[in-house]
């Protein structure tokens, strides 16, 4: 029985994993959105991210040879069950944090013309609600493979990227948006409602 967990599992991570493309593909609104060109705002961000989501997309979808060959423990089908849960979250996340920040939802960090603060929708509740998804659908994703090597390696890749990638966007935010950011500081949170 505890195959057909695993079969089941894995088919779920790579749901998940298509998840994440299909919300790229046709959410994601506008040219510049899909830019990669770095900025001065950047400062190795967007290059930092691309390395660990490259790596995870090929660590994460390998997770079955890893499991077949036995590098690295096989979790309990808990673990799948929690990754699901996770990254469906995630994708939700993602879709709402598109949706409503629309065409200022960018791969590098960058001011567009007509820029404007947005702190509606799941932004009322936290300021990065795409690097939350990010979090989710991938650590969901290794989670429902069960292979507890390729969790941990995506949670220590994927945790102090996304820390910098926030502390360097917050930077630029209240460069951009003064006062008005500062005090959107106060009443949310970075990723996590109510903690941080």
């Amino acid at each position: 029985m505890d195959k057909v967990w695993l079969i089941i599992g894995y088919g779920c991570a790579y749901l998940l994993i298509v998840g994440f493309f299909v919300i790229e593909r046709f959410v994601r609104r506008g040219t510049d959105t899909k830019n990669m060109g770095r900025t001065r705002f950047d400062k190795g961000s967007t290059t930092w991210i691309s390395i660990v989501m490259g790596a995870a997309f090929v660590i994460v979808p390998l997770s079955p040879l890893w499991n077949w060959l036995r590098i690295g423990p096989l979790l309990d089908v808990w673990a799948f069950m929690v990754g699901v849960v996770l990254g469906a979250a995630g994708l939700v996340v993602r879709y709402e944090a598109f949706s409503t920040l629309g065409r200022f939802f960018t791969r590098t960090l960058r001011e567009q013309p007509g820029h404007t603060l947005v702190t509606t929708g799941v932004y009322r509740l936290i300021r990065h609600p795409g690097y939350l998804s990010d979090l989710l659908i991938f650590i969901g994703a290794s989670l429902a493979m069960r292979n507890l090597i390729v969790v941990v390696a995506v949670i220590v890749m994927f945790i102090p990227a996304y820390v910098y990638r926030i502390r360097t966007e917050e930077t630029m935010l209240v460069e951009l948006f003064g006062g008005d950011y500062t005090v959107y500081q106060t009443t949310s949170r970075r990723l996590i409602p109510r903690i941080w």
